[in-house]
């Protein structure tokens, strides 16, 4: 509680002490607190009183501060000494916080005696049961999945492997086609070479050829039938019409 002497702070600076805490004479439900301020205390018509305590020792303080309303000074005397309200302070905040949450641990209390009542705790096994028989079911799961699991790890480096495979043949497939479109490059130059170049000249050669044969062919029909030619050369064929020494044949001899 409060007593004489007791601290009065302006926002949390020394102001000024408590004289005396007594009953109201003309309302013995009120309690008067007589406090003595320095003489440059800001009080105004706006200024409030709280009931607060000090830190770790718990003692008990009044707390002035300000609200809305009127800022002008608040006449006072000692004859006649202002009266500055007093509103709810910290302690009753959590005496009234204490029994809200006293009252609300009661209620929760009961309810949760009526969670754990008989039937309750049974539909709480069955479950418990039901979930320690869904994490065996699980456990069997995962034992027969580890096969498969490392089943699976092992035909992703397979595949891995044939994947780098496949890539080394594609590179060599690719070395290949490069070598073959070079070696048709070539062969494309031969073939050009063989139909504007070569074969025009065996086609001329075989010509020449096919003209000698016929020649040395007529020569052999010729010395076959005068041999004496070889030696005497060929005859003179006799003179024609209208050559020099031409004789027309003998009437009598044309048949």
């Amino acid at each position: 509680g409060l007593s004489a002497d007791a601290p009065v702070q302006y926002k949390g600076v020394g102001v000024g002490s408590v004289q005396s805490v007594k009953l109201d004479p003309g309302n013995p439900r009120d309690i008067l607190i007589r406090i003595s301020l320095v003489a440059d205390a800001p009080v105004t018509r706006a200024t409030y009183a709280e009931l607060s305590s000090q830190g770790i020792t718990g003692m008990s303080y009044i707390a002035l501060n300000e609200g809305p309303g009127d800022r002008t000074p608040l006449p006072t005397s000692p004859a006649h000494p202002a009266r500055i309200p007093i509103h709810r302070g910290l302690l009753p905040k959590l005496e009234q916080s204490g029994k809200a949450l006293l009252h609300q641990t009661d209620v929760v209390s009961k309810r949760l005696g009526e969670l754990l009542n008989a039937r309750n705790r049974a539909h709480v096994g069955n479950i418990l049961a039901n979930l320690d028989g869904a994490t065996r079911r699980l456990i069997t799961l995962e034992d027969a999945a580890l096969p498969t699991l490392r089943g699976l790890a092992k035909l992703t480096e397979e595949t891995h492997r044939m994947t780098t495979q496949a890539r080394d043949l594609l590179t060599t497939l690719q070395r290949d086609a490069e070598t073959l479109h070079a070696v048709g490059g070539a062969a494309v130059g031969t073939a050009r070479t063989l139909r504007y170049d070569t074969l025009p000249r065996i086609g001329a050669l075989t010509g020449t050829l096919n003209r000698t044969a016929t020649q040395v062919d007529r020569l052999t029909r010729e010395l076959r039938a005068d041999p004496g030619a070889l030696l005497f050369g060929a005859p003179v064929p006799r003179p024609g019409p209208g050559e020099p020494g031409f004789r027309a044949p003998a009437a009598g001899g044309a048949r």
